[in-house]
């Protein structure tokens, strides 16, 4: 085989696993405009730092937001329900992003905010949430969203099996 014919087949698999990621990550980041449900909103407080929970099926996001300036701090922990974590206990990938909303509900910005992890490492109790990053003008609220597959039995070679977990409350 040529170099060049080597060339053209490492380009092709790298335009193709592109591809892959790209829709991957799309499918997690909702539209700019879409409409957030009422239920999922998480209206902005102004004026020193905000605490709050967002409890979801699979998870406890606890956290603390502040504003200074245009940008938006947010800290906070991130804990697994038990239910997931006693049956699927290693992590094969999770994404965890919140969404910029205005004052109707439609998304602004969507950022990524996924806690670091080891892929296919064992759950951890608690996992660190942090980012400081640019509000966008006119954003009164907050929603977030989440994908995850998380495994059970054994991690090697990718044997057991596996479990998904998704909340997207984006219209």
């Amino acid at each position: 085989m040529t170099a060049h014919r080597m060339t053209k087949i490492f380009l092709v698999c790298v335009w193709v696993g592109a591809l892959f990621l790209s829709g991957c990550a799309s499918f997690m980041k909702p539209e700019i405009g879409a409409l957030a449900r009422q239920d999922a909103r998480i209206n902005l407080k102004a004026g020193g730092v905000q605490n709050a929970a967002w409890n979801a099926k699979d998870l406890l996001l606890t956290y603390s937001y502040s504003e200074a300036g245009d940008t938006f701090n947010l800290a906070g922990t991130l804990s697994f329900d038990r239910s997931l974590t006693d049956s699927f206990p290693a992590v094969k990938r999770f994404f965890l992003k919140m969404s910029f909303l205005d004052s109707e509900g439609r998304v602004l910005e969507t950022v990524d905010i996924t806690p670091l992890l080891s892929t296919f490492g064992a759950v951890p109790d608690n996992l660190t949430v942090k980012a400081s990053i640019p509000k966008p003008a006119g954003a009164s609220a907050i929603a977030f969203n989440y994908f995850g597959a998380f495994m059970s039995g054994s991690t090697e070679g990718m044997g057991g099996s596996q479990w998904q977990i998704s909340y997207f409350p984006f219209e």
